[in-house]
């Protein structure tokens, strides 16, 4: 049940701060909007961290480390470059396809899953292709750009990887110290080359966007790695990645778009494949 809850609530934190973080991307910049996402997260998570025991990782834990963090970070730097170029509504549901990369990448290091569970999941994932498809809006031209769907793609390719070395790597260092590492290794990449340019100013009119993104993605990681170490990879990633009907629906609430009955199927679809997961695999 941890991995199912975890993964739930991963997907509404993510949902929600992927929407938000593109109107911060298109406010200050892809660079800038993630250098102090991250800063904010490294200042939550680095207190939290310092106050825990020091963990004592095998090597093993310390190489999936080494793999977690670079491809987390540039798997966040994509996705802030695609939401610059297209639609939340567009590139979220894109990225959402890393549960289902994490998913096949747990699977073939041999991680097993019960036969209905495993059939919970593909419905799952076909409903979100189902409402990954673009709802209809006022403005008929609304653009899609081909840029953005490309940065989108390599984003949930990389993330996918990123989610199981991450879930692997939190069995021995634990999801603070992980999270803590991952944080820092984004503000070396990306806010240190920021500020040395000079750039590094206080986004007055975006803060509380990047602060909220801040806040929400490191929570959100927080509860998918202990979801993962409880209860496998492949459940909470796949769960997780439903934050692309949590986009979609904020897109027809708060922006005045609608689902068509292809997407309305696939919100029916996750949350059928959501609930046999949770009995089989709770």
């Amino acid at each position: 049940m941890t991995g199912v809850v975890g993964g739930l609530v991963a997907a509404i934190l993510w949902g929600v701060s992927g929407v938000v973080a593109g109107r911060a991307s298109r406010a200050l910049g892809p660079d800038l909007a993630l250098a102090w996402v991250y800063l904010v997260g490294l200042a939550v998570a680095l207190p939290i961290a310092a106050a825990t025991r020091v963990p004592h990782p095998d090597a093993g834990s310390l190489g999936w480390t080494a793999v977690a963090a670079p491809t987390a970070v540039a798997s966040l730097y994509a996705m802030y470059a695609a939401l610059r170029r297209g639609p939340a509504v567009l590139v979220l549901p894109l990225v959402a396809s890393q549960g289902g990369v994490a998913a096949v990448v747990a699977v073939a290091f041999g991680e097993h899953l019960q036969t209905a569970a495993a059939i919970g999941l593909v419905v799952a994932m076909l409903g979100m292709f189902a409402v990954m498809r673009p709802p209809s809006v006022s403005r008929r031209d609304a653009p899609h750009p081909t840029a953005a769907v490309a940065l989108a793609v390599l984003c949930a390719v990389i993330s996918g990887f990123a989610l199981y070395a991450s879930a692997r790597a939190g069995d021995g260092i634990g999801a603070v110290w992980l999270l803590a590492i991952l944080r820092s290794a984004g503000v070396l990449a990306v806010s240190v080359p920021v500020a040395l340019q000079g750039r590094l100013r206080l986004p007055r009119d975006a803060f509380r966007p990047v602060l909220f993104c801040g806040l929400a993605d490191t929570a959100a990681f927080t509860s998918y790695v202990v979801a993962a170490d409880r209860g496998g990879v492949a459940v909470p990633a796949v769960i997780s990645s439903q934050f692309a009907a949590v986009s979609v629906l904020i897109g027809v609430v708060l922006m005045g778009e609608r689902l068509s009955r292809l997407q309305l199927g696939g919100v029916a679809g996750i949350l059928a494949g959501v609930a046999v997961v949770t009995a089989m695999q709770g």
